[in-house]
């Protein structure tokens, strides 16, 4: 087989979830698999050592361009460049004509939906929506089969989109080996760094988009500083501090940001020191498909407290405490209930350590060398699906 990978985003500096996946899978992928022949299609960017050419894996290099215009004008040409018979795009959208058989990775339908909760974000993310809006619908209809990332995610396919039952495969994500192994920046080098605290910190991963809840995650945190029980500094990534600010003024959360720490984007490969070194990883969103970030803390032995909806039970199992996104006195408890327990640490500690053996990407890339494999060999013929 001639297999594509849509992965544009694969070699940018600061890479995100469905990128790090990507990567994740590929990297397996050149391990298990030396019979087909593949082609990775990324844009030129400078991170681009996390990759590198095997005998049946060529790298193709497109030029920077936005992404809808290389998705649909330029992966179509390079699939008969290359005499494609499968190309697989990794991130959500997919060319509405491509000239072979396709697969997509859903890894969520939240634009679809039409809760208040999960819209607004930036218009970056806005424009980023409406395109998926219009898109996905069209390339579920023609894909050969669709994967997803969790049992939970695949049900909500099913209920917004029923007529592609029995061509939606889930494939878990896993977690990188590096969260398991002592960091070895076992110095101060991180803390410098990030200019964190040395002896331990809230950790919670930044993002604007709505999903990740900042405002009841802040009024938490407000509920124990006014309690006199917010007793470590709050650690926040990759958000900018001005949007926090903004959120602490909107709510009147005033004195909360003498607690808050912004380090910006944190490069993947020092996260295991920081979540060793966190008391406790805060993840409590109102939506998630999977959350890698729960499987990393975990393998680090850090407590973990997530949400009790879509996905996140799914993944953190008995592992972690749940709670209700919406309910920010919840989260308060929880969080106190975890600092103010060395007992329930050391328990959640051992529990995410067993929870984590669930996952593997070497056997979610076995899954996936499977489903092409399955669908060069099919005899599906795309319906005439309304929408």
């Amino acid at each position: 087989m001639r297999i594509g990978i849509e992965a544009f985003k694969l070699f940018r500096k600061h890479k995100h979830g469905m990128d790090i996946v990507a990567l994740e899978l590929i990297q397996q992928l050149q391990r298990l698999d030396s019979y087909n022949e593949y082609f990775i299609f990324c844009f030129d960017d400078i991170d681009d050592s996390v990759l590198n050419e095997t005998s049946n894996f060529k790298i193709i290099r497109i030029p920077k361009i936005t992404t809808p215009i290389a998705e649909q004008l330029i992966l179509p040409f390079l699939v008969q460049k290359y005499k494609l018979n499968i190309l697989h795009s990794t991130n959500n959208t997919a060319p509405l004509i491509s000239g072979c058989r396709q697969i997509v990775t859903l890894h969520d339908i939240i634009y679809l939906e039409n809760s208040s909760k999960l819209k607004g974000g930036t218009l970056y993310q806005q424009i980023g929506n409406f395109y998926r809006r219009m898109v996905v619908p069209i390339t579920i209809r023609k894909a050969e089969r669709v994967i997803t990332v969790s049992n939970s995610e695949q049900q909500k396919i099913l209920n917004k989109i029923p007529q592609i039952a029995g061509r939606v495969d889930v494939i878990h994500n896993s977690y990188g080996k590096h969260f398991t192994q002592k960091p070895i920046d076992s110095t101060l080098g991180t803390c410098i760094r990030y200019k964190l605290p040395f002896h331990g910190f809230i950790f919670l991963h930044g993002n604007t988009d709505p999903k990740k809840n900042f405002n009841n995650i802040l009024k938490s945190l407000y509920l124990l500083k006014q309690q006199g029980k917010l007793k470590y500094k709050v650690v926040i990534s990759d958000i900018p501090e001005w949007r926090i600010l903004a959120k602490i003024k909107k709510y009147k959360l005033f004195g909360l940001e003498e607690d808050l720490i912004f380090t910006n984007y944190i490069n993947n490969f020092d996260l295991p020191d920081i979540y060793n070194r966190a008391k406790v990883f805060l993840y409590p969103s109102i939506r998630e498909s999977f959350g890698v970030p729960i499987l990393e803390a975990m393998a680090c032995g850090t407590p973990v407290i997530t949400s009790n909806c879509s996905a996140m039970p799914e993944i953190a199992g008995k592992a972690a405490i749940l709670v209700n996104p919406h309910n920010p006195q919840e989260i308060a408890e929880a969080i106190d209930n975890i600092l103010s327990n060395e007992s329930l640490q050391n328990e959640l500690s051992k529990l995410g350590l067993l929870q984590i053996k669930k996952f593997n990407w070497k056997k979610s890339a076995e899954l996936l060398l499977n489903v092409y494999q399955t669908s060069l060999q099919a005899s599906f013929s795309p319906s005439s699906i309304q929408y």
